[in-house]
C-alpha cells in the first residue's frame, strides 16, 4: 500500500503529469520521422529536463521513450519507412494492410499491441525488478552465443517461398556487419583501405536504404498520374476499426510477443529489435494462416508491436535493479539518473523510493496516454492516403536522406543508404526478402563478440558451450527452433504457399 501511495501521489501531481503528456507526444512524433530513434528522442529531450525534479524528467523521458517505440511503426505502416529501428519487423505486413486500404486498422493494432506489451513489462518490472534483474546477470559469453544461434532461425520464418533467398539475404547482413574494426584485435577488416569503414556500417542508414529509398524505385516504376493518391482509401468500415475477429487473432500474437519481449528486455544488450523479430516470428508460428504473412497479416503487425513495446519496460529491469543497462536507450536513462545525483541499482529502492515507485506510475499511466494520443494522432497521420504520389514519393526520399544523414551528420551515411537503396531494389527484382538482411546484421555482432570471448577464457575448450546449465537450456530451445523452422518451412512447400 506503501508504493501504491508513493506512486499515485507521484503521477497526481500536475507538474508531473504535464512532462509526461510532453513526453510521449513528443516521442511519437519523433518516432515517426524516418532516422531519429527512441533513443535519439529521449536525448532531445534531456536539455529540457535538468531543471526538473527528478520523477518529472524521468518520467517525461520514460514516456518519450515508449512513444517512440510506437512512433516508429507510424512510418513504417504508412510509408514502408520504420521511424525506428523496432519497427522493421512491422514494415511488410503492417504496409501491405494500408496498400489494401486498410492503413487506419493496422495503425490501431499496432498501437493497441504496443499499450498491451508495454503494460505487461511494466507489471513484471513493478512486481519483480531485482529479482529478475540478478537471474539475467547470470547470462555470459556462453549463453549469448545460444541465444543469437537460435535467434537465426528467424531467417525461415522471413525467407517467404524461397529459403535460399532468405539464407542469402542473412549472409548479406552477416557480411556487412563484418565490416569496420574487429571487436577483439581491434584491426580494420574489409574496409577496402578507407578510414570511413572504420566504424562500420549503421543499421539506421542501411535500414533507410534497404525500405523507404529501394520503396521510392519500385513505386516509380509502377504507371501513375498526378491524381492517383499513395494509399487506397478504406472501402468498408472494418477497414478503419479493429473488429472482433481481429481481436481472437491477436490475442495469441499479443500474449506471446508480451513474454517474449520481456525476456528480450530482462537480458542486457538485445534491444527492442529483436523483440519485435522473436515476436513476429512467434506469432506466424502461432497462426492458422501463416502464408499471409507479409501480404497483410494482422497477427504479424500484432506479434512484432507487442515484441518491440515489451522490451521497454522490461529493460529497466537490469537498470534499476542492477545498475546495468539493457540498451542504447536504458543507457541514456543512467545518465539521466546521474544528472539528478541518483544511482542505479538495488540500494535505489531504500534511498530513494520515492523516485523509483513515483517512475512506476509514470509507467502505466505512460501507456493509458500513448493510447490516446494514438488514437488521437491516427487520423492525422492517415492523411498520407490522400497524397498523390507525385508528391509522397519525392518527400519520402528527401525524408529519408535527411535522416541517413542526421544519424551522425555524416554524408557517408548518405552514400551507404543510396548504396543499400540499389541493393534493397534488386533484392526486391529477384524475389529475395530484404528483411533478412536485418537478421544477419543485428546477430552477427551479438554472436561474433560472445562466442570468440567464450572460445579465449576457455583456452579452445569447445566444451565450454555444453557446460552452463542455463546454456544447455538455451541449446534445447535453440534445436526446437531449428526443427520447428524445418518442419514449417516443409509444410510451406507443400502447401504450394
Amino acid at each position: 500500500m506503501e508504493v501504491l501511495q508513493l506512486a499515485v501521489s507521484a503521477i497526481a501531481d500536475p507538474v508531473n503529469l504535464i512532462y509526461l503528456v510532453i513526453g510521449v507526444a513528443a516521442g511519437i512524433v519523433l518516432g515517426a520521422i524516418p532516422g531519429l530513434s527512441a533513443s535519439m528522442a529521449i536525448a532531445m529531450i534531456i536539455p529540457f529536463t535538468f531543471m526538473l525534479p527528478p520523477v518529472a524528467s524521468l518520467i517525461m523521458m520514460t514516456g518519450a521513450y515508449k512513444g517512440g517505440i510506437f512512433g516508429g511503426s507510424i512510418a513504417a505502416i504508412l510509408v514502408k519507412a520504420p521511424g525506428t529501428a523496432a519497427a522493421v519487423a512491422t514494415v511488410e505486413d503492417g504496409h501491405a494492410l494500408a496498400r489494401q486500404g486498410k492503413g487506419r486498422k493496422a495503425l490501431k493494432i499496432s498501437l493497441f499491441a504496443s499499450a498491451i506489451g508495454d503494460t505487461f513489462s511494466d507489471i513484471i518490472l513493478i512486481l519483480s525488478a531485482a529479482q529478475l534483474a540478478r537471474i539475467a546477470l547470470q547470462f555470459g559469453p556462453v549463453e549469448f552465443t545460444v541465444i543469437a544461434i537460435a535467434a537465426l532461425t528467424l531467417v525461415a520464418s522471413l525467407s517467404g517461398k524461397s529459403l535460399v533467398k532468405g539464407l542469402i539475404g542473412a549472409s548479406i547482413g552477416l557480411l556487412v556487419a563484418m565490416i569496420g574494426l574487429d571487436p577483439i584485435s581491434g584491426l580494420p577488416r574489409l574496409t577496402f583501405g578507407s578510414s570511413d569503414f572504420y566504424g562500420g556500417i549503421g543499421l539506421i542508414p542501411m535500414l533507410i536504404g534497404l525500405l523507404p529509398m529501394a520503396e521510392v524505385l519500385i513505386r516509380l516504376e509502377q504507371p501513375v498520374t498526378g491524381s492517383k493518391v499513395f494509399l487506397p482509401p478504406p472501402r468498408t468500415r472494418d477497414d478503419t476499426r479493429v473488429t472482433a475477429g481481429d481481436w481472437r487473432r491477436m490475442r495469441k500474437p499479443i500474449a506471446a510477443g508480451s513474454v517474449i519481449g520481456t525476456i528480450i528486455g530482462i537480458i542486457p544488450g538485445m534491444g527492442p529489435l529483436l523483440g519485435a523479430l522473436l515476436g513476429y516470428d512467434a506469432a506466424k508460428r502461432l497462426s492458422k494462416k501463416p502464408e499471409e504473412f507479409g501480404k497483410g497479416s494482422v497477427e504479424g503487425v500484432a506479434g512484432a508491436e507487442s515484441g518491440n513495446n515489451a522490451v521497454s519496460g522490461a529493460n529497466l529491469i537490469p537498470l534499476l535493479g542492477l545498475g546495468i543497462p539493457g540498451d542504447s536507450e536504458a543507457v541514456i536513462l543512467i545518465g539521466a539518473f546521474m544528472i539528478h545525483g541518483l544511482t542505479p541499482g538495488p540500494l535505489i529502492f531504500t534511498e530513494n523510493p520515492e523516485v523509483v515507485y513515483g517512475l512506476y506510475g509514470g509507467l502505466i499511466v505512460a501507456n493509458m496516454l500513448l493510447v490516446v494520443f494514438g488514437l488521437l494522432l491516427i487520423p492525422v497521420f492517415t492523411r498520407v492516403s490522400t497524397v498523390p504520389t507525385s508528391i509522397i514519393l519525392p518527400v519520402v526520399m528527401i525524408l529519408a536522406t535527411m535522416g541517413a544523414y542526421n544519424f551522425q551528420q555524416s554524408f557517408f551515411d548518405v552514400w551507404v543508404a543510396f548504396a543499400f537503396c540499389l541493393i534493397g531494389y534488386t533484392m526486391h527484382k529477384v524475389g529475395a526478402p530484404r528483411s533478412t538482411v536485418m537478421i544477419g546484421f543485428i546477430l552477427l555482432p551479438i554472436l561474433e563478440d560472445n562466442f570468440r570471448r567464450a572460445v579465449l577464457i576457455s583456452g579452445g575448450d569447445w566444451s565450454v558451450f555444453f557446460e552452463s546449465t542455463i546454456g544447455n537450456v538455451l541449446w534445447f530451445i535453440a534445436l526446437a527452433a531449428v526443427c520447428a523452422s524445418i518442419i514449417g518451412y516443409r509444410r510451406h512447400l507443400r502447401s504450394g504457399q
